[in-house]
């Protein structure tokens, strides 16, 4: 079977892993602090703080909203509907109402639906999704903004690298995704703007022993040495690897002319995650690429817009259509082959 993910984990990583081990220091310290500095740099930031997973990323970074002061009321956050179950978990966890944000054929955020919803929001997760770049991300919202770029970190918007747009950018650092290492994630900002006290509210809230008490959160959420160790080794190659994913993207695009497929459009400068295709049932084409060796997934398992009842269309669409392939940076020449014959007889 190809795999959906498969990242890569060689002589450098080994390497990676013995700094820690050797200095006898496997908790939180220098090699988080040194991807804190670099992430962030790639990020387009100043500042950076490490945590335990992308999902707790979001969710402090929610609950260290300045300004909200842990009010009665629940707080409407903007979620796209078609984007990671984590989303839904972490503003929920955060004590917020999550309000679902459809999506377009693209997969891209409904532009007309977002901006009649945005006045009605306390904030907004606006995500890159599979890869691929969020246009949104760089508007103006009357709302605080938190750019996820978990699964396209690397890429560039309008000459930008993504997660320089938002109030602070949360990424991911597990294992399967662009910058991933094994468990971990990341809120980058600015320390020197007003969002400098956010930064600063997630760095005491990830630490139970040492957090003010007059926070709305805290616990363990530190990354280990040991899981910073492995983010820095992947970020290190991160630019190579998405360089090889945008060279397989292109021979795919050559493949799947011949099939009833349509991949979902994509921009140069993407991180190239994943590639989406639109098939007439995505059901049916993820059976019959199964059943030839591919392990194709649907783009999400479950449009978020169903756990709160409310109608989004297009995310429905997305999830009866929307096929995501391998996309590997270290796809051999046979299981290229392998693919072309698998797209081209399944879609």
């Amino acid at each position: 079977m190809i795999p959906h993910s498969r990242p890569v984990f060689d002589a450098a990583f080994a390497e990676a892993l013995q700094r820690p081990l050797a200095r006898g220091h496997v908790t939180a310290g220098e090699e988080a602090r040194a991807l804190e500095r670099e992430a962030a740099r790639a990020l387009g930031r100043g500042a950076g703080v490490a945590v335990d997973s992308g999902t707790s990323a979001l969710m402090l970074a929610l609950l260290a909203l300045p300004g909200w002061g842990g009010g009665a009321d629940a707080r409407r956050v903007g979620i796209p509907a078609c984007a990671c179950r984590a989303l839904w978990h972490a503003t929920r966890a955060a004590g917020c109402e999550p309000v679902c944000m459809d999506c377009g054929p693209d997969l891209r955020l409904d532009a007309d639906k977002a901006r009649a919803l945005a006045s009605s929001l306390d904030a907004v997760i606006v995500a890159h999704p599979f890869g691929m770049l969020e246009p949104l991300a760089a508007e103006r919202w009357p709302c605080p903004v938190i750019e996820d770029a978990a699964q396209s970190a690397g890429g560039r918007l309008d000459g930008r690298p993504v997660g320089s747009f938002g109030d602070v950018a949360v990424v991911s650092f597990y294992a399967t995704k662009p910058w991933g290492g094994a468990y971990g994630g990341l809120v980058a900002g600015e320390e020197d703007e007003p969002g400098g006290s956010w930064l600063e509210a997630i760095r005491q809230m990830r630490c139970a022993d040492t957090a003010d008490a007059a926070l709305p959160h805290a616990g363990n959420h530190q990354l280990s040495d040991v899981h910073a160790a492995l983010a820095r080794a992947r970020l290190a190659r991160a630019g190579r690897e998405r360089a090889a994913r945008a060279d397989l993207a292109r021979r795919y695009d050559e493949w799947i002319e011949e099939t009833r497929a349509e991949p979902v459009p994509r921009e140069a400068e993407a991180a190239h995650f994943r590639y989406i295709v639109r098939a007439p049932d995505a059901g049916e084409a993820i059976r019959a690429l199964r059943d030839r060796g591919v392990d194709a997934r649907r783009a999400v398992e479950t449009p978020l817009s169903r756990f709160s009842g409310v109608d989004c269309p297009g995310a429905e669409d997305a999830w009866r259509h929307c096929v995501s392939l391998p996309l590997l940076a270290d796809m051999s020449e046979e299981e290229c082959e392998r693919m072309r014959e698998a797209m081209q007889a399944c879609l």
